[in-house]
């Protein structure tokens, strides 16, 4: 979204608006869902891409026909109207008791999760996760809290005397990462010439935006020259960052487990090469938050140990 985003003039109706086309195929199904004319949808759905820089709609044979962005945009959207709802209409009691619903970021996902396809708690467990990518803090701990989410992996932990919060990972080492026909793959370590020559590709969230999309705290203090990167791409996901590396020119700062994890376990098209020495970079750690005495804790503290042993094992 661009700035316009900020104001207080964005209506949240254009939300439902948005899921209800995209649902329902075309604008005059959602007119009829939402028991109002097409043309109101169409305004709708103008005053929404005002919003965005990108198209989110072109014109097809049988009408609107969604973007790439229209759909990345209702995906996030769909979540948080799913997660709302939870709070409108609670969960029956009679739910499966081995159920279990986390909160997390595509790390959870993509990395965490992906490493316990292969193990019986998958086989014993039913897994839901939803991205925590449009939600504060608090609204997390109030989902947490009100039994709508029984775990949460988040780089902040949670205190309250009713929620348990372990260290489960910490990433404390970082490198450059690089396509296997760039220039710079047969290089060990990056030299801070290259650093700043090359183009970057900037993994930005929550997670790593204070040690890799900010220039801030890169460094030791006796470093004289800083500069700043040539930021020719930005992305949330994790797979969306190793995707464009592979494909480019591009470079990337990563934390070194994961690295290796995308070239070893995916088998991902990268070279892996030390950051410039006169870096610096703070560790990151990863917590794991759930409510205590909850029917289903138990099986959430067990899913925590696999998670912390994993994160141990890959140092």
């Amino acid at each position: 979204m661009n700035e316009k985003t900020l104001s207080r003039d964005f209506d949240y109706n254009l939300i439902k608006v948005l899921d209800a086309v995209i649902s329902a195929g075309n604008a005059t199904k959602a007119a009829k869902q939402l028991s109002v004319t097409p043309a109101a949808v169409s305004l709708a759905l103008n005053r929404l891409q005002s919003f965005y820089n990108e198209a989110l709609f072109v014109r097809g044979k049988e009408g609107l026909v969604p973007t790439m962005k229209a759909l990345e945009v209702h995906a996030s959207f769909r979540q948080v109207i799913d997660l709302v709802q939870n709070t409108i209409t609670p969960e029956p009691d009679n739910l499966p008791a081995n159920q279990i619903t986390i909160l997390g970021g595509d790390l959870v996902e993509n990395y965490y999760l992906s490493q316990l396809y292969d193990n019986t708690v998958f086989e014993n467990n039913i897994f839901k996760h939803f991205s925590n990518r449009n939600l504060t803090h608090k609204e997390m701990k109030r989902l947490l809290l009100a039994g709508h989410s029984d775990l949460i992996v988040s780089p902040v932990p949670f205190t309250d005397n009713d929620i348990d919060c372990r260290l489960i990972d910490s990433f404390k080492n970082f490198c450059c990462i690089c396509s296997r026909d760039n220039l710079l793959a047969g290089v060990e370590r990056m030299s801070l010439h290259n650093f700043y020559s090359a183009r970057h590709a900037i993994y930005h969230s929550s997670l790593f935006s204070a040690a890799a999309a900010n220039d801030s705290h890169l460094y030791n203090e006796d470093v004289t020259y800083q500069g700043n990167r040539i930021k020719s791409y930005q992305s949330d996901s994790i797979a969306g960052i190793i995707n464009i590396i592979e494909q480019t020119s591009l470079i990337a700062l990563f934390p070194l487990k994961l690295a290796v994890f995308h070239k070893n376990q995916r088998k991902s098209a990268i070279n892996i090469i030390q950051p410039p020495s006169e870096m610096t970079f703070r560790p990151i750690n990863i917590y794991a938050s759930w409510k205590k005495k909850k029917p289903r804790s138990h099986m959430v503290e067990d899913i925590v140990a696999m998670l912390h042993t994993l994160s141990s094992f890959r140092r």
